[in-house]
């Protein structure tokens, strides 16, 4: 109350003299940079209550010179009503354009003339018009303690007048909200084409105190006789306006706020009050859900729980409540937990969540065409005697020639209506006997392949099943056994899957097999991550890789990598990986290219979409077998074989030669014992 009782009595003026009598005469500006005051001026013609008070000013582009030195006479004429020193009014100054420019802050001076001085020696920026910043700046560094300005519990208001001409080049909207929120005055000084609807959303409340508008600069001086008022006029703003304020009016310096009484709090419109939310104050310790009550609140417990005599936490009630429980199909809740049962026809698997089916046959959904037995996982199909079970596990056909004969099939033998024929598995050819088998391809290639699969969301799940095929065709061309090519897989997508290493199958019909039980990624795509992981594990002795075997990797995306590829595959190449990159529809080129083996054009595959990738897994396949990794390799021995026919031609020769000479000396040796 003492120092609100103080506030009141700074606000009036402290002399009785007539207003016209006493009115400051104003500076006025002389040319463009001299500003020059009056000496008959009276300064100090009233006492005000202490302010923290910081001047904003626009000094943009738009502002020419000699209009920027109205604002600075301005200035220095409002600051005749202010009684500036450590103990009274602290002033701080700052202008902005494109950026903030703080000239002195309000530890900076002391007394009125040195503030005169520095206003006087200003100079103008003439950039652009960022009037949210200037008030960010304003609340964030200029009205805060370590610039001069006093402890908010010291109760002195803090002031900031914000003079511009134009339209802000930022928003100001929500800082000047924050601004105003903090405990910030802001009376707003529009000149020119300022819009209103700016001005208000940067004035505090009421706009008729705090917000002004003027044609020109020359019309500021209007403006002098209008803070002059509010500054040492010392009226109960209180008592001279419709506060409209729900509980309690403060006065402030020319304006006023609303207050609330205890246990309650300010509505966002500034005027009318609500009650505490104690819930909101988080000190309630409530477990579980906290309900406000009018004055307090009270604890309360979600469903399957119930409230403890402390008032705050919850025990379980119901242990199956939160659903937490996992059950398949049914569930019970016992005194201490929550337990899965099953539906009749079902038991419950050891994991004690899921069921099986006790008889599998029961429904009658197996289809069999002749019998059926039930087993512990499934219901299987069986057939009469004299009959046989068809490939589709559900039809039976007549014992055939092909089971009385010695047919000599290598893979299957299939029955015609009088006679058989031979056919074989997939990915072989009959050969001419008509008997046997034989693999298409190059069947005597070995090398260690590791396939990079892109399984991001972008492919969608029935394309995956493609590229799952496309892998199984590249299989078929293969010699796949223990001692010739080793066949490795890894998805990517946000992250790195190893679907098996190079060691993990040694059939073809193990790795397809792997292959169709590859569940669908659907996420990302990091292929950089994913050629990380091949170069420094895929390849690696512990993973399956074998030395002085050649390195082969196919590169499979559908659309842009979300990391860097150009990384991990140089190191890889460097390392002598040869890798091929296969790009389907959105696939860039560029990273295809940073991916694949030199010459490009021999390792980059391209395909428009899904369909087509046929004809991408022929050229593959094509370019896989040309190149025959395995020869290479395989060129020791035959180098080591040519080069000891080599030494065996040369030694043979050799042999020839000396058998020549042998000859010839012989020859010389009878001539010179004839004579």
């Amino acid at each position: 109350m003492r120092s609100l009782a103080l506030g009141l009595f700074c606000l009036f003026c402290c002399n009785a003299v007539e207003p016209e009598r006493r009115r400051p005469k104003l500076i006025t500006a002389k040319g463009q940079n001299n500003t020059t005051v009056q000496n008959n001026t009276m300064e100090n013609s009233c006492e005000t209550m202490p302010l923290d008070f910081v001047f904003v000013i626009d000094s943009s582009r738009s502002i020419r010179p000699e209009d920027y030195e109205k604002v600075k006479t301005f200035i220095i004429n409002l600051l005749q009503f202010l009684d500036v020193g450590h103990n009274a009014t602290r002033v701080g100054l700052l202008q902005y354009g494109s950026v903030v420019q703080p000239e002195f802050s309000l530890n900076t001076y002391y007394s009125k003339a040195e503030v005169k001085e520095a206003v006087r020696n200003m100079s103008h920026l003439a950039t652009g018009t960022m009037t949210g910043l200037a008030i960010q700046y304003t609340m964030e560094v200029a009205l805060t303690e370590e610039q001069g300005a006093r402890p908010l519990s010291l109760q002195i208001p803090r002031i900031a007048m914000i003079v511009t001409d134009g339209r802000p080049q930022d928003t100001v909207e929500e800082i000047a909200a924050q601004a105003k929120q903090a405990g910030i005055q802001i009376f707003a000084i529009g000149v020119g084409r300022v819009e209103m609807k700016t001005l208000k959303a940067i004035g505090s409340e009421p706009h008729s105190e705090h917000v002004h508008l003027v044609a020109n600069f020359s019309q500021m001086e209007t403006l002098i006789s209008v803070f002059k008022s509010k500054l040492c006029g010392g009226s109960d703003m209180c008592k001279v306006v419709d506060h409209q304020c729900q509980h309690i009016c403060v006065n402030s310096p020319a304006s006023y706020r609303c207050k609330c009484r205890k246990g309650f709090t300010l509505n966002p419109d500034g005027k009318t009050c609500k009650g505490i939310d104690y819930c909101d104050l988080g000190i309630h310790g409530c477990e579980h859900n906290c309900v406000s009550l009018p004055g307090s609140y009270i604890c309360s417990c979600m469903k399957g729980y119930v409230l403890n005599s402390d008032g705050k936490t919850c025990s379980q009630s119901d242990h199956c409540a939160d659903g937490s429980h996992g059950c398949e199909q049914e569930f019970m809740s016992t005194a201490t937990s929550c337990v899965c049962k099953c539906r009749d026809g079902y038991t419950l698997r050891p994991d004690g969540k899921t069921c099986k089916k006790i008889d599998h046959c029961a429904d009658g959904t197996h289809g069999c065409e002749q019998e059926f037995i039930n087993t512990e996982d499934s219901c299987v199909c069986k057939c009469r005697e004299g009959y046989t079970l068809k490939a589709d596990g559900k039809t039976c056909q007549s014992v055939d020639l092909c089971q009385t004969l010695d047919h000599g099939c290598e893979h299957l033998c299939v029955s015609t209506t009088a006679s058989y024929i031979c056919k074989c598995y997939e990915g072989f050819l009959l050969a001419g006997d008509g008997k046997s088998c034989e693999k298409p391809g190059c069947l005597d290639g070995v090398m260690d392949l590791v396939f990079v699969i892109d399984g991001s969301k972008s492919l969608g799940p029935a394309n995956f099943e493609l590229v799952k095929q496309f892998v199984n065709s590249i299989v078929d061309s293969l010699n796949i056994s223990r001692t010739g090519t080793h066949v490795g897989l890894i998805q990517f997508s946000t992250k790195v899957r190893t679907e098996f290493t190079l060691s993990r199958h040694t059939t073809g019909q193990d790795i397809k097999r792997a292959v169709n039980q590859m569940q669908y990624m659907g996420r990302g795509s990091m292929t950089g991550s994913a050629l990380r992981h091949m170069f420094q594990f895929s390849f690696s002795e512990k993973e399956g890789g074998r030395s002085n075997i050649p390195r082969v990797c196919v590169v499979f995306t559908d659309g842009r990598s979300q990391d860097d590829v150009s990384e991990w595959a140089s190191k890889a190449k460097n390392s002598g990986v040869t890798i091929y990159a296969l790009g389907v529809g959105k696939a860039i080129e560029q990273e295809l290219r940073e991916i694949a083996s030199e010459p490009s054009e021999m390792h980059l595959y391209y395909a428009e979409d899904f369909k087509k990738m046929g004809e991408i897994t022929q050229k593959l396949k094509s370019r896989i077998c040309k190149d025959r990794p395995a020869d290479e390799n395989m060129c020791r021995c035959e180098n080591i074989i040519l080069f000891q026919n080599q030494v065996t031609e040369q030694l043979k020769n050799l042999a020839q030669s000396i058998e020549a000479l042998s000859k010839k000396l012989e020859t010389l040796e009878n001539q010179v014992v004839r004579k």
